[in-house]
Parts: C-alpha cells; structure tokens; sequence
C-alpha cells in the first residue's frame, strides 16, 4: 500500500477535518455518503479521476467510456468521479465490479450511483450524493480522465490522497501530506489528554479551551 494511504487510513475524517480548518484549508467533501452505510466502509488511497459532462453530440464518439477508465484503475487507487451532481447514476454494479477485480479501494462520486444490491454483494465501498435507477448513456459521456477534478466542492487531483469513513470524505494533496500528518498527530496528543483529564473527573467546560486548540496551528 501507498505509505501515505496506509497512514491515513487509520486516521477518522473528523481528526482530518480538524487539522484542514487548523490550517485554514478546505478538504472535506459536501455530500458524499456511502450507498451501503451499514458496511461502515473505510479506505484510503491515491486518486485515479474521470470527469462526465453532459452529451453535446450524440453523433459523436465520447472521448472515453466508463470502462476505458475502469478497466486501467490501480490497485489501491480510489475511483473520484466528478459528475457535476448530476441525478443520473454515473456508477453501478458493472463498473464497482471491475473496481474490486483490479483491488481498488473504493469509489467518490459527485452523483449518483445505482445497483445498491449488487454494490453490497461485491463489497466495494462506494460513496456518492444519491441513488437512482436511471443511468448517464446518451445524457452523460466522460470527457476526462487522469487530470484534476473538482468533487463534492473539494479540488482532487490525481495522486492525491482520498480517505473516507463513515462520517465523510476527506482529501490530503500529495504536497500537503507531511503537514497534515503533523497536525493529526497533535490533535490526536489533545484529544488523548482531554479524555484521560475527563476521566479523572475534570468538567468539560474547563477542557474547552483544550479542546480549541485542535482548531489553530502552533
């Protein structure tokens, strides 16, 4: 595994929502949830991306299919799909199949997905905005693969690295990471001091200020 993606993926999103507003920073994706929750899905991995736009021509080849991208996805990568928020199921059984052959770690989608079933018999965790039975073809068509993209209102770009857990999607660019680790590992230093300080009884009011630091950088 990615040495960055095996770091993070022991860390909640919530710690790397803190350490992105200490440094001032969006990376927590709008919307996102799982489509199989009662899985409690957790990965981390570095972003392999796709875009789809809506039809312009349908006279005209797409640029590339959906298969095209999944079937070239890298062990341990995470599938991010910008769908512009689209209602159509961008996303489905067939494609979190080839996923899950090719040992992906799991799928983003701003947008939609649909063969709930299918997704939880295969175990691959998929997040995405909604679910839907109407499927992109002759609506939507991939225009991109490979560059950055914009997913859940949060920049991603190919390499960097995506985690997710039950309570969300966070992202950490590669240029960032080193920093980010920084910051986890001294929240994680406050938030071990204030449990062990409540369990000896100290009142949660006067732990507050404690606990604010998580929010600022030193």
């Amino acid at each position: 595994m990615n040495a960055h993606a095996e770091y993070f993926s022991s860390v909640a999103t919530a710690t790397l929502a803190d350490a992105a507003t200490a440094l001032g920073l969006n990376l927590v994706m709008e919307g996102p949830r799982p489509a199989v929750p009662e899985a409690y899905p957790r990965f981390a991995g570095p972003a392999a991306t796709m875009v789809f736009a809506p039809v312009r021509d349908p006279r005209r080849r797409a640029p590339y299919s959906l298969y095209d991208v999944v079937d070239a996805v890298p062990a341990g990568a995470v599938m991010v799909v910008d769908a512009a928020g689209s209602p159509l199921a961008a996303w489905g059984g067939g494609a979190s199949g080839v996923c899950a052959r090719r040992g992906a770690a799991g799928c983003v989608i701003d947008g939609a997905t649909r063969d709930v079933d299918e997704i939880r018999r295969l175990g691959f965790p998929v997040f995405c905005r909604s679910v839907w039975s109407a499927a992109f073809p002759r609506r939507l068509e991939v225009v991109s693969k490979d560059e950055p993209v914009t997913c859940c209102g949060v920049r991603v770009a190919p390499g960097d690295i995506v985690a997710a857990d039950i309570d969300g999607v966070a992202v950490v660019p590669l240029s960032l990471a080193e920093e980010m680790k920084s910051q986890v590992e001294r929240i994680r230093a406050i938030e071990k001091e204030v449990k062990e300080r409540a369990a000896r009884g100290e009142a949660m009011a006067g732990l507050f200020p404690l606990l604010a630091r998580k929010f600022t950088t030193d």
